[in-house]
């Protein structure tokens, strides 16, 4: 299987990744390196996908529908440690790379927007961690 290699610089380490769903997503818009995150990147097309739920932005990638109905897609709700809800889209069933969506709920009636972060294996366990989120059958999510 072919790979791509990403990271090297900003203090990410050099990796290369294979999945195909992670490859489409890198190569259908513009990412940047999340500095001193090695392995998580955030969309720069923010104007184009911040209005895009997560399987609305894979769809918008160029997956087929039947790719990304079959993804698991967990909502990790507002708490006393979170301020933003997130939406987790893991890519495989090993969960090595993934999608991490930060939802924003704006109070001037903006509506809501979304951050979404491509995560590499070198990232996303390691986030998930960090912000001390367990990927429950409770989360999950079929919206």
């Amino acid at each position: 299987m072919e790979g791509i290699q990403i990271g090297g610089a900003k203090g990410h380490i050099e990796e290369v990744v294979q999945d195909p769903i992670f490859i489409t997503i890198y190569s259908s818009f513009r990412w940047k390196m999340i500095p001193n995150c090695t392995g998580r990147y955030t969309c720069r097309d923010h104007n184009a996908v911040s209005h895009l739920t997560p399987k609305e932005m894979l769809k918008a990638a160029g997956l087929d529908c039947s790719t990304v109905e079959k993804l698991q897609q967990y909502h990790i709700p507002f708490d006393a440690v979170r301020k933003d809800p997130i939406y987790v889209n893991p890519f495989n069933e090993g969960e090595l790379e993934g999608l991490i969506t930060y939802v924003k709920y704006h109070d001037d009636g903006d509506g809501t927007s979304y951050v979404h972060t491509l995560n590499s294996g070198s990232g996303f366990q390691r986030k998930l961690e960090a912000i001390n989120v367990t990927l429950f059958d409770r989360y999950l999510f079929s919206g």
